[in-house]
């Protein structure tokens, strides 16, 4: 039987499944789930909410994701997480570093980032590719290198072969660049469609650069929520034929996955979820759904136009979701431990001793 491999990211609210999201974990066109803050108490916590992820998936594996960049953007800090600098940070201590010293500040934030993860079997979105060039979501928090497009594609190279060396698929985000500050703060895709009003020509000279050179050790690619005017006036990114068709796949050779940003963004467009969603995956292969109650999120998984990946797709899927794949799997021997634990204790709690 051929292989199956569903389309869409999803989220969930708490620190274990609900009745209905143990029912969107098991949805044939469910892909992965991406975890929040909310969802993390503890380690053991943790390790017990992916257990039930895999169970009620019914799946061979169900891969698990994360924003663990560092700084502002880290969603597990504590208990065993390391709260790791920013990319900011990175950047500042490499402006005048040789190329060893770039390969070895990297590679520091790299292991503790992939070695505290792997426990669990989840995988980060990260590295963020966008420029330090004044936008409050990017600059805001710290999350690029360097304003200077050379610098943060030297770093971002490093970053992407460190995380490749610890078998951990790097996601460049937000393709082609969403570093810019944008006129009267319209610049947060979360709260608002950015419009940049720049030419093509003026971002193949800055932001495309980091994205250029690293493509081709990445596995995967996130568009941003901006329309970019001059190059393409009525779509973002990532529904637009010619950023999506003619520049990433053929111009620049990218043969990985295509995962949406989140589509519960203000930046997404002003569609019903299901339209927004079925509109994204004429272009990308994975929609992240995230942040919306679960009865919209089960809708949209009820009525999607296209919910299976391609088959041709599946092996770059399957590149980008192998980090801690062996992990998740051994998820499914522990929620097996917990049962018969407490299935044990059901049973002395019940046993009557008779006088």
């Amino acid at each position: 039987m051929t292989k199956k491999i569903g389309r869409v990211m999803i989220s969930i609210i708490g620190t274990a499944l609900t009745d209905l999201e143990k029912v969107m974990v098991a949805h044939s066109h469910t892909a992965a789930v991406l975890l929040f803050s909310r969802n993390f108490q503890s380690k053991a916590q943790l390790k017990q909410l992916v257990s039930e992820i895999q169970k009620f998936s019914g799946k061979d594996d169900l891969p698990i994701f994360v924003d663990q960049e560092g700084g502002e953007v880290q969603r597990f800090i504590g208990d065993g997480f390391t709260k790791l600098c920013s990319f900011k940070e990175i950047g500042q201590k490499l402006i005048h570093a040789e190329e060893n010293n770039i390969a070895s500040e990297v590679t520091s934030h790299t292991r503790k980032l992939t070695s505290e993860l792997l426990e669990f079997g989840i995988i980060s979105l990260t590295p963020v590719a966008d420029l330090d060039q004044g936008n409050s979501v990017i600059t805001g928090k710290k999350r690029a290198f360097s304003s200077e497009p050379e610098l943060n594609s030297k770093i971002l190279q490093a970053y992407v072969a460190a995380l490749n060396s610890e078998n951990h698929g790097a996601t460049l985000k937000h393709f082609p660049g969403h570093g810019q500050a944008y006129e009267n703060g319209n610049d947060d895709s979360h709260i608002c469609q950015p419009v940049d009003n720049r030419t093509l020509a003026e971002i193949e000279a800055n932001d495309l650069i980091p994205f250029r050179d690293t493509l081709p050790n990445a596995a995967a690619v996130m568009p941003a929520h901006i329309i970019f005017s001059k190059v393409d006036e009525k779509n973002t990114v990532g529904t637009s034929d010619f950023w999506i068709n003619k520049l990433l796949r053929e111009k620049l050779c990218f043969k990985g996955i295509l995962v949406s940003d989140c589509l519960s963004m203000v930046g997404s467009g002003a569609e019903n979820f299901l339209a927004k969603t079925n509109r994204t995956l004429e272009f990308l292969d994975i929609a992240i759904l995230s942040n919306i109650p679960p009865q919209e999120a089960l809708n949209v998984l009820d009525n999607l136009d296209s919910g299976y990946l391609d088959k041709r797709r599946i092996p770059y899927f399957e590149q980008w979701t192998r980090f801690g794949k062996a992990e998740r799997r051994q998820a499914l021997a522990y929620e097996a431990e917990q049962d018969e634990v407490s299935m044990k204790r059901n049973n002395a709690s019940s046993t009557v001793t008779s006088c």
